[in-house]
Formats: structure tokens, C-alpha cells, sequence
């Protein structure tokens, strides 16, 4: 941040995203800002994302405890958000340019988005509790938060408990 940086203002268009893979899948890859972190939030986080194309956002996941949500600022033909609602089957739910997605805690909505010829530009954000279980039902395991630690989380599979 230069000395004439604001720290409540993050230029974006001035910023360069970081790469970001995830753990439970490293071919799931987008690109991101944190806009929270960067502008000191504390209970609430705040990304700008660029998906690529052909690519998908995360593994399906939802939240036990934080809110989370997804506005999509441009989307090409063939995106689409991957639901799987509880136990029923995975569903591809169209994706344009204006949509908004609300993911209530505990909703067991699992969700990721899925870019298609051209990449997708999104916000997503939500709720910092201080204790969170993250569920990825297809991939069989469980992400444990623990924010009261300085940011701690745990990695837990159906067979066996990984350093997350």
C-alpha cells in the first residue's frame, strides 16, 4: 500500500489478483482479491474473483455457521452455479451477468461455480463466525475454522484427519 493508500479503499483496477488453488482439489483454481482482509474487516470477508474459463470457482461446499454469498459481475454463455441441495443430485443452475446467490448457514446447500467459454467475475463474501464447519459432500470431508486461533483450520475425510 502506497502512503497515499487509504486503508478503507482498494483500487482494483490498479490491484493485481493472486492465483489461488484449493486444498482438497489443486486443479480447482481461481484468481482472487481479498478485499476484507485488505481493508481490515473482521467479521465479514469480502473477494473479488476471476474464474477462468472452463474451470470451477471451489469443491462444492457449504458453511455449518457463516452466511455466504456470490454476486456475478460478468458471465459468459455456459456458466453455471453446481447445486446440490441435501442429498439430492447435482443440478447446473444458469449463471448471468446480475445474479445474486444467498447460501444461509446450515442451509446444506453445496455450491461452486462453473465457468464456461469465457471467464466469470464475481464477488464473494460472508459472515466470520468464530467457529466454522465447512462441508464438501462430494469430496467426503469436512473443513473445521477456528478464527479464535489466529485463523487455525483442520482438515477431517471420512477415512482419515488431515492438517488442513
Amino acid at each position: 500500500m502506497s502512503s497515499d493508500q487509504k486503508p478503507y479503499i482498494i483500487h482494483t483496477n490498479e490491484t493485481p489478483l493472486n492465483p489461488t488453488s484449493h486444498k482438497l482439489n489443486p486443479k480447482v483454481y481461481r484468481e482472487q482479491l481479498r478485499l476484507g482482509d485488505l481493508t481490515g474487516l473482521t467479521k465479514t470477508g469480502v473477494h473479488l474473483c476471476r474464474l477462468p474459463p472452463h474451470n470451477e470457482s471451489t469443491v462444492m461446499h457449504w458453511h455449518n455457521n457463516d452466511d455466504e454469498w456470490i454476486y456475478v459481475i460478468s458471465a459468459g454463455e455456459g456458466a453455471v452455479m453446481r447445486m446440490k441441495e441435501g442429498v439430492k443430485q447435482v443440478e447446473d443452475v444458469p449463471v448471468k451477468e446480475g445474479d445474486f446467490f444467498g447460501f444461509p448457514a446450515g442451509s446444506q446447500n453445496a455450491h461452486a461455480l462453473r465457468s464456461g467459454e469465457q471467464e466469470i467475475l464475481y464477488l464473494v463474501g460472508g459472515s466470520r463466525e468464530a467457529l466454522d464447519v465447512c462441508t464438501y459432500p462430494e469430496a467426503k470431508a469436512r473443513a473445521i475454522v477456528d478464527r479464535t486461533l489466529g485463523g487455525k483450520s483442520w482438515g477431517v475425510r471420512e477415512d482419515a484427519v488431515v492438517q488442513a
